[in-house]
C-alpha cells in the first residue's frame, strides 16, 4: 500500500505527528499518519507521518521550520 511513501516524521506524541500531517495537508502535500502506539500503553511506540516519495525533499523541509519541542 505504501510503498512509494516515505516516512517524513515520528513522534511518541500523536498530536505532533497530527499537527505536522495537517499542515502537510494545509501545504497540498499528501500525508498519512501510521500509529504504531501500544493501545494499552499509549507511551510506548511512535506515531509515524509518511508522504509520497516525490514529496519528500518539501515535506522535510516545512517540517524543518517547525517548533516542535
Amino acid at each position: 500500500m505504501m510503498q512509494d511513501w516515505k516516512k517524513v516524521f515520528s513522534s511518541s506524541a500523536l498530536a505532533q505527528s497530527s499537527i505536522v500531517m495537517g499542515l502537510l495537508n494545509e501545504k497540498d502535500i499528501p500525508a498519512k499518519t501510521l500509529n504504531k502506539q501500544d493501545s494499552s500503553y499509549v507511551f510506548l511506540g511512535e506515531v509515524e507521518v509518511y508522504v509520497p516519495a516525490e514529496y519528500f525533499e518539501k515535506a522535510e523541509a516545512l517540517i524543518s521550520t517547525l517548533d516542535l519541542r
